[in-house]
């Protein structure tokens, strides 16, 4: 069972189908309330809240980032619910001097954390946006960003770590389809599609 945070109605807010109703009726309660009625429209607060909480989590597990040159990291994240603040400070607190830009194919965000400030931005394609940050940072000045992905990629990787079944069991269909992951393939040629 989930728990429900303290801050229960900044999660609730970023629900896709929250509206101005629910709000009201979610601040009239407290955290206890949330987590332990058996009301039925409680509950459904309550699985609204859990669903931005989950869907936050899974966004941090499983977008990957790619670099663009030195200093932009860059992954692709289709979210249902209004989590892209969330995940985003996550990565550039993760990457602090790191322009860090989350999108699909009709918006994206972009991030830098300079150790004090966290900015953001929203902008239009993540395309565009890669494109835009190219032209004013210049070429790239990495030798070979692939390569190093590459390196970093393999470095992590743990034949003992693989398990099929748990990851079924935890790993939902939709996430893989909203981060975007495409064919990873370890070295002895099983890909991500194997999983499923």
């Amino acid at each position: 069972m989930n728990s429900v945070p303290n801050n229960f109605l900044g999660a609730l807010k970023r629900h896709a189908d929250c509206t101005e109703t629910i709000l009201k009726k979610a601040s009239l309660l407290d955290r206890d309330d949330i987590e332990f009625s058996t009301d039925a429209e409680i509950i459904g607060i309550r699985k609204m809240i859990n669903s931005v909480l989950g869907e936050n989590h899974m966004m941090k597990a499983f977008v990957r980032l790619k670099p663009q040159g030195g200093k932009v990291l860059y992954g692709y994240m289709r979210p249902e619910h209004d989590v892209w603040t969330l995940v985003g400070r996550f990565f550039a607190k993760r990457f602090p001097g790191t322009v860090i830009v989350l999108g699909n194919n009709t918006r994206s965000h972009v991030f830098l954390y300079g150790g004090d400030v966290l900015n953001h931005s929203r902008a239009g394609s993540l395309s565009k946006t890669l494109k835009e940050l190219e032209e004013a940072m210049g070429k790239s000045t990495a030798e070979n960003p692939d390569e190093l992905w590459d390196t970093y990629y393999w470095s992590q990787y743990r034949r003992e770590a693989k398990n099929t079944r748990y990851f079924k069991q935890n790993m939902r269909a939709k996430y893989v389809r909203e981060t975007g992951i495409t064919a990873e393939t370890d070295s002895g040629g099983t890909k991500l599609e194997d999983f499923y």
